[in-house]
């Protein structure tokens, strides 16, 4: 870097800058943190900062940007969400004491991953920094959580490393350079994946040995197999980088991080990327924010770490009958004892985020506030023992029974602070006086200052006779005697001059000069002797961290426990009955959104039978209701295995190991893939990994291509799934032609949305009844949505034009091969004839066209061509 000035200060700027590439430097001087050069620009442009320089009047001077130090936390949530990394670089010692320049470090390097800041953190939702190391086929995925001391691992196969990460949520990823090269397996495993920022480093940093040595060393084990990864490089290479890293950016010793989880698919209901999408969990499609997503409406957690517990269990529902009936048992007695539940609620709403909290505890950055809600939050657990010896459930029974009151901390906590501390500890009164001997002497010298001082004046006001004689202090002099030049020459000879003003003199004494050196020197000592104090207290508490996050996930289970007991209590839920086999039946069931949302929503009953209702082919049209339909099917079956109610009359659930969804249409621009090969790619994902213990969900395969291509892919693909995979499957489709699947197929039946027509206007009963539908009412739908009349009377036309023809479908189903044929080709033909001038040279165009091999631009292109096309016949 080149040497932009030669002072002192700007040397040790240039030598943090140098030790800490990558990031922008936030440089502590005095009340501000300062960006210099590039930083400064960048800061500015971000920050909305104003740019100024450390020399006007040189020419090319050094750009300088600055925030309040107290602002830091504010800030620096801006420059992370631009994805900066900053280094905050603060002063070492005390500048009044300093000999010569103040000495200055590095103290944190933040990162989206590594963020603790409480300000800077949503309540809902793990901030999870992750690394990912590689070996062969198989890939180790580390994910950490420092805001809560999370920690897991996991190994999958290298083409779910992306999967994985967008599952989890990351906000930062570790990754080897080499390996996120063009064309390398890991680089296109994760490209254009929603993964946070991507951060490269060092290959040795992955290294098995260097990880294995870097997770003893950090959790105090002489060997791995508590972890359950003793004999996986892979996992272990994966923690490892991420001790590295969080060692190089923290600069202490994380003591909170103090378990590590394995995790494996096969204990979880697995749900990827595009089903959590396409089924709404955590977000809707149709927004940036939440919305009225799955968790938002079945959230009625109190605490921030219930909150995250219950999302977590909803990405990640049970798999194990035993575990499942085991969170019933809770939910049902706590369903059933208003009383109990209400009362459960009362004590958790007073319980602060002990996870978060801890961690600002053990890495020194937790001020009087963050302990003292500490405090009050642990006083609660006495009234949560008392209510537990109600409990009938073994589920709550065993959690109470491990509840640690952790008295001592309790004790130390409310004997040392303060009820109410300040928010900054700078400002002081953090310490009960009766907690120091000496602090409470020196509280007694600085708040007798007022007595001391009255006296002191009436007294020297006898001794001289001077009535009008007062005692000042201001922080240039201190302490004063003014005397105006009126009564100068009654001034005792004992009184030494410090001050003349126009109309008065001003004097000191020796008394008074030996009291102002106790009181400003007893000032200095108390806030010395308090961040002593508090520091030792804040210690002490801080060597207690497992205790207190056991007792913080005890409580946290207890939320997520009551949330799903509360919301079931609310819109009337059923706690169904879990099977090991596939059998699944749904008496009455309400799609959870809508369920809220709408004043009236039709339930529907659904029923799989290995025997003979294994696919379901559901036909009907749009807005009916098919989607909806499909997609409700799939989250009562998840929110079943989360171990709650589900919106139903009665339900039996065979237990599901994955849900795959393959829904609506979209192009990925990113990949240069069109609407057809996106569908394609993830119904592929679906032929090739699920089983028979799966539920599908198809909402339209094959509408991105011809029509006689579609058929005969949506065919096929059924087919496949009935014969080959057996699961569970609803296909929702505008296919009627498929209709002739639930006659052939022994396990496929078929369903169709109910409508009427009333005086030629359809109502829509979205009611799923068995059989196919015979009409599509596209056109009717059509109208709804606002097509202008001539439009929607002339496809009337046209229609009943095509259905008064003799129109002859030859369907030839090949089984053996699952071939396809239709004879009905020249029927589509016939839409065009009553307007040939106009059509013949688009369809000659429309003939043309490669549609998978078009961008979107290019497809833009075409169609203007051939709207000027249709133009010129319409002039």
């Amino acid at each position: 870097m080149a040497k932009n000035n030669t002072t002192p200060m700007m040397v040790q700027w240039e030598a943090m800058k140098e030790a800490n590439p990558g990031t922008v430097l936030f440089f502590r001087m005095g009340d501000f943190y300062e960006m210099f050069g590039e930083d400064a620009v960048k800061s500015a442009e971000v920050l909305g900062l104003t740019l100024t320089t450390r020399s006007k009047k040189q020419e090319n001077a050094m750009p300088m940007a600055g925030i309040p130090h107290h602002a830091l936390d504010r800030y620096l949530k801006e420059m992370i969400k631009a994805g900066i990394r900053v280094a905050i670089c603060d002063q070492l010692e005390d500048p009044a004491t300093a000999k010569g320049i103040v000495k200055r470090g590095v103290t944190r390097v933040v990162t989206p991953g590594t963020l603790i800041e409480e300000s800077c953190l949503e309540g809902d939702n793990n901030n999870y920094l992750a690394s990912v190391a590689v070996v062969g086929k198989y890939a180790g995925i580390g994910c950490v959580d420092i805001s809560t001391g999370e920690f897991y691992v996991s190994v999958v196969g290298i083409n779910s490393v992306g999967d994985e990460l967008e599952q989890m949520g990351v906000s930062e990823t570790l990754v080897p350079v080499e390996l996120m090269q063009d064309g390398n397996v890991l680089s296109e495993a994760l490209y254009a994946r929603s993964i946070g920022l991507v951060t490269k480093r060092d290959g040795y940093e992955f290294s098995e040995r260097e990880g294995r040595m870097r997770i003893k060393e950090h959790f105090g084990v002489d060997n791995l197999a508590g972890f359950g990864i003793e004999d996986e490089p892979v996992a272990i290479a994966a923690v490892g980088a991420i001790l590295v890293y969080l060692e190089e950016t923290q600069k202490i010793a994380l003591t909170h991080v103090r378990s590590l989880k394995r995790l494996n698919r096969e204990d979880y209901l697995v749900l990827d990327r595009t089903t959590q999408r396409n089924l709404e969990l955590t977000q809707t499609l149709l927004s940036e924010g939440s919305g009225m997503s799955i968790f938002k409406v079945i959230d009625r957690t109190c605490t921030g770490a219930g909150r995250r517990l219950l999302k977590n269990w909803l990405l990640r529902p049970l798999i194990d009958q035993h575990y499942i009936e085991y969170r019933q048992g809770a939910v049902r007695e706590l369903l059933e004892q208003s009383s109990l539940r209400c009362e459960l609620r009362e004590i958790l709403s007073g319980i602060s985020d002990l996870e978060r909290i801890m961690a600002r505890i053990t890495t020194g950055r937790a001020g009087g506030r963050e302990l003292i809600n500490l405090h009050n939050s642990l006083l609660k657990l006495p009234n949560l023992v008392k209510l537990s010896e109600a409990f009938l459930s073994q589920h709550l029974i065993d959690l109470s029974g491990i509840i640690d009151l952790l008295e001592n901390v309790v004790e130390l906590i409310g004997r040392s602070i303060v009820d109410e501390p300040p928010v900054n500890l700078r400002d002081g009164g953090v310490i009960r006086s009766e907690y120091n001997e000496k602090l409470s002497e020196l509280r007694a010298v600085a708040s007798g200052g007022k007595d001391w001082i009255k006296n002191f004046q009436s007294e020297e006001q006898q001794r001289s006779g001077i009535s009008s004689l007062k005692i000042g202090f201001n922080k240039v002099f201190g302490y004063y005697i003014e005397v105006t030049n009126t009564h100068k020459d009654k001034v005792p000879d004992t009184y030494i001059r410090k001050q003349t003003l126009a109309n008065a003199e001003r004097y000191i004494t020796q008394d008074l000069k030996e009291y102002e050196e106790l009181v400003l020197g007893a000032q200095d000592k108390i806030f010395a002797l308090e961040m002593k104090l508090f520091v030792e207290v804040r210690d002490k508490v801080a060597c207690e961290v497992e205790r207190v996050q056991k007792v913080a996930h005890i409580l946290a289970v207890f939320d997520a426990l009551q949330s799903m007991a509360e919301m079931a209590s609310a819109q009337n839920y059923i706690i169904p009955e879990i099977a090991i086999d596939i059998e699944t039946e749904i008496v009455g069931g309400r799609h959870p959104v809508l369920d809220v949302t709408l004043s009236e929503f039709t339930p529907n009953d659904t029923a799989f039978s290995d025997s003979n209702a294994l696919v379901h082919i559901i036909t009907g049209p749009n807005m009916a209701g098919k989607s909806t339909y499909i997609r409700q099917v799939a989250l009562l079956g998840i929110m079943a295995q989360m171990g709650g109610g589900i919106p139903a009359t009665k339900a039996r659930i065979g237990i599901i190991d994955r849900v795959f969804t393959r829904v609506g249409a979209a192009d990925d621009l990113a990949k240069g893939q069109s609407t057809f090969m996106v569908e394609m790619a993830e119904t592929a994902n679906i032929l090739n990994n699920a089983t028979s213990r799966s539920l599908i969900v198809l909402d339209e395969v094959g509408r991105g291509t011809s029509t006689f291509d579609g058929v005969s892919l949506a065919w096929a693909i059924t087919e496949y799934i009935h014969n080959k995979l057996r699961a569970r499957t609803l296909f929702a489709t505008h296919y009627h032609e498929l209709a002739e699947l639930g006659l052939i197929l022994d396990r496929a039946e078929n369903f169709n949305v109910s409508v009427r027509d009333w005086g030629g206007d359809v109502i829509f009963l979205h009611k799923i009844v068995s059989g196919s539908a015979d009409k599509s009412y596209g056109i009717h739908v059509a109208r709804l949505a606002g097509i202008p009349l001539g439009v929607t009377d002339r496809a009337r036309e046209i229609l009943d034009g095509l259905e008064t023809q003799a129109i002859e479908r030859d369907w030839d189903i090949v089984h053996e091969g699952e071939v396809l044929r239709a004879a009905a080709r020249e029927v589509q033909n016939e839409l065009f004839a009553p307007q040939a001038k106009a059509n013949d040279r688009l369809v000659v165009e429309l003939a043309e066209v490669d549609i998978d091999n078009m961008t979107p631009l290019m497809g833009l292109q075409k169609l203007q061509q051939l709207v000027d096309i249709a133009r010129e016949y319409t002039q």
